[in-house]
């Protein structure tokens, strides 16, 4: 591929990136605006909306604060490949601190759907505990695991005896990123950021599925009617986790076919890291919808 050709997909995965974290950023301020509305409509009388209202805004504020860094980003990378000189400030301003603050971001939302996943739980398996379910403890809960997830990935900007940063400057992309030489920081990175928070959520999702079919064949005196609407309910139930998970699976599993590709052809793509980012901001739009 010529040098013109390759430009040209580039901007083109810059721009479809674009397109989908912009479109995740309306999607987000949406849901909040509507949220907020019916919460207002509804005079604050239900404290199980609080809650849900929380984790909605919580879910979109993540989204929203990833896809900024990820628009400086697509920024940065049109300014090193067409020279756009308005644009430059975007490569040097803040790069190494926005490389750590888009993994901090990404685990953000994976975590917020573990909090969603976590009140679930909390409402059918353990419904008895009202003192679970309070808004304010899963205020607690949110702020917590927002500490937790800076200080989880630190890591990744200060390493080693002489403080050194695992995020570098890519000069054929024009911004910073942990490359995937470091595959330390790699791995510790899939693990922190993905591989934890998808357990945490497959774990809980599967816990209400057998606690809810655990109850349904209980009910021995249930009509056929209930039944039908039990079952309806659990279809829909498995149908929205599935939609999730796979939402969410979709960035690791195109990080691991690159890795596969990359170490199966004996050399590093040009287009990895943008063709991850895209898979990442294509998730953002699943996980909006």
């Amino acid at each position: 591929m010529n040098i013109d050709h390759q430009l040209f997909v580039k901007l083109l995965i810059n721009i479809f990136t674009l397109s989908s974290v912009s479109f995740a950023i309306i999607v987000s301020l949406f849901i909040i605006v509507y949220v907020f509305i019916i919460y207002n409509l509804r005079n604050h009388s239900q404290n199980s909306f609080n809650v849900s209202l929380l984790l909605t805004c919580n879910t979109c504020v993540s989204i929203i604060c990833s896809s900024i860094i990820h628009i400086l980003m697509q920024l940065s990378s049109i300014s090193g490949d067409r020279n756009v000189v308005a644009l430059k400030w975007i490569i040097v301003w803040g790069c190494h601190i926005r490389g750590y603050l888009l993994f901090v971001f990404i685990n953000s939302i994976y975590v917020s759907y573990v909090l969603q996943a976590g009140y679930r739980l909390f409402r059918i398996v353990f419904h008895e505990h009202r003192c679970l379910q309070t808004a304010s403890n899963f205020l607690y809960y949110i702020l917590a695991l927002w500490i937790v997830s800076f200080i989880a990935l630190i890591p990744t900007l200060i390493t080693g005896k002489n403080l050194e940063t695992s995020i570098v400057y890519l000069p054929e992309d024009f911004y910073c990123q942990v490359p995937v030489t470091n595959i330390f920081t790699m791995i510790y990175l899939v693990i922190i950021v993905y591989v934890s928070p998808l357990c945490c959520l497959c774990i809980i999702y599967l816990w209400i599925i057998i606690y809810i079919r655990r109850n349904t064949r209980r009910k021995e005196l249930a009509t056929r009617s209930t039944l039908r609407r039990e079952n309806k309910r659990d279809s829909i139930i498995m149908k929205r986790i599935c939609i999730v998970v796979f939402s969410f699976l979709i960035p690791v599993v195109a990080s691991i076919i690159f890795f596969i590709v990359c170490g199966v052809s004996g050399h590093f793509h040009w287009a990895f890291y943008r063709l991850n980012g895209m898979a990442i901001s294509i998730s953002y739009a699943f996980i909006c919808l």
